[in-house]
């Protein structure tokens, strides 16, 4: 099991905070987590999704989305498998691994950025015989009761572009958490944490040059 970090700890437990507080709220709401290059991001949202699905004091239920650039879905799901491997709660999957054509309690699905941004948004958004699109996927979803948190991983590749909003909209996540070491900051941000380089620096995380 990784130990986290003194600064990671604090800023999961801010992050919690300030993701419980945009839970009550009535609209869909943005939060933003900030951190250097090296500072363990994936570890600490990773302890997140953890802390929120197991420390719940109310009957709310989650199903999470995680997209990312490139093929970094591919290490981002490597990574959180290993780190819940203790942990039995969580299940981390791809589109094909999907049971019922949606995303169970407690399941992650995790998918390339790039191969829903395309031009026709291929396979995952396109209607077809069985249904099996992310429309669905996420319409049968929310039926059972489930919230759903949108995870963005390296946001300032892709969070802002025509096609990944029109995603965003067809998702329409309670929470949507955009993670970056370089967010591009909008209008519609209800919360911001951010991981300080001086802390990062101080645990030897990254070392000053």
């Amino acid at each position: 099991m990784i130990e986290l970090k003194d600064y990671q700890k604090q800023a999961v437990e801010n992050l919690h905070r300030k993701i419980e507080n945009s839970l009550r709220a009535s609209e869909n709401e943005v939060v933003i987590f900030q951190s250097p290059t090296g500072s363990g991001k994936t570890v600490m949202v990773s302890e997140l999704i953890k802390e929120l699905v197991n420390n719940r004091k109310d009957d709310k239920k989650f199903s999470f989305i995680w997209v990312s650039v490139r093929m970094l879905h591919e290490q981002s799901k490597e990574k959180l498998e290993k780190y819940y491997e203790d942990d039995r709660t969580l299940k981390c999957s791809y589109f094909e691994d999907l049971e019922d054509r949606k995303i169970d309690e407690n399941e992650i699905l995790f998918i390339n950025w790039h191969s829903i941004n395309k031009k026709d948004i291929n396979i995952y958004v396109r209607e077809n015989e069985q249904d099996n699109n992310l429309n669905s996927i996420i319409r049968n979803t929310k039926k059972d009761g489930r919230i759903v948190i949108l995870i963005i991983d390296e946001s300032h590749h892709s969070a802002s572009s025509e096609k990944s909003k029109e995603l965003i909209e067809v998702i329409s996540p309670k929470i949507t958490l955009e993670v970056s070491a370089t967010p591009h900051l909008k209008e519609n941000i209800a919360e911001i944490e951010k991981v300080r380089l001086s802390d990062v620096k101080a645990e030897e995380m990254i070392k000053s040059e």
